[in-house]
């Protein structure tokens, strides 16, 4: 499975859930609120693949943002190579190239951008040098502990904690998914690091087929009872 295909599944799913939850009795959740809601679902369902460095986390992402950077600070760069081979003040050069990016908003976050792509790279390599691809971060007690933290996080922030879970619920169905395919997932590390699956063997090609189906149906049905009032 692609990112495109986990992130559908994370989103798809987290729309059954809310068509559940309003069928159930719950208040309607707010458009703006489903469309976070949804992001942060995606966002869950792309990072758990952080432990593979070809992926869309790990490489994709991180080598747009860096080409993004490199190309906003390309001028200032300039700047102070041409600066440094005039005065050959290296301290001098650095301090001034410093000022200037951070004292310039844009300048500012697009050197902020390619210093969190780096960090991201190098977090990816690591992890995936101690842990291997499909390995703790794929695991039912790694997605709780990185549910709550998320969660807590937001909460620190001022922000609402609800993000936090619908972090964890894409990242959730991104290892359930993976339980479907022929290689498995180790559900139960550290207890015990063997790859199980979702269902019985003979039933994940067919489980992937429904999953895929009821994630999109979710994607449809949500939208549609939303703008059902605008058409009776």
């Amino acid at each position: 499975m692609n990112y495109i295909h986990h992130a559908l599944i994370g989103v798809g799913t987290g729309a059954l859930g809310v068509l559940a939850a309003e069928a159930l009795g719950a208040a309607h959740v707010p458009v703006l609120s489903l469309g976070l809601g949804a992001l942060a679902a995606a966002a869950g369902s792309v990072a758990t693949d952080l432990d593979h460095p070809a992926s869309f986390i790990s490489n994709t992402i991180p080598s747009r943002v860096v080409r993004v950077s490199l190309a906003v600070l390309a001028i200032p760069l300039l700047a102070a190579a041409g600066s440094y081979l005039t005065s050959r003040d290296l301290p001098g050069t650095l301090n001034e190239i410093s000022g200037l990016i951070w004292g310039i908003g844009f300048l500012r976050w697009a050197a902020a951008a390619l210093f969190g792509a780096l960090m991201l790279v190098l977090l990816s390599l690591l992890i995936h040098k101690h842990l291997r691809h499909r390995g703790a971060l794929h695991s039912l007690l790694f997605t709780a502990g990185l549910t709550a933290a998320a969660c807590a996080a937001l909460a620190l922030l001022g922000q609402t904690w609800v993000w936090g879970l619908c972090f964890g619920w894409g990242w959730l169905w991104h290892i359930l998914a993976d339980g479907l395919t022929e290689q498995g997932v180790p559900f139960l590390w550290p207890f015990d690091a063997a790859r199980r699956h979702s269902l019985p063997r003979w039933g994940c090609g067919i489980g992937r087929v429904l999953l895929t189906l009821a994630a999109v149906g979710g994607i449809i049905i949500l939208p549609v009872t939303r703008l059902q009032p605008w058409f009776v």
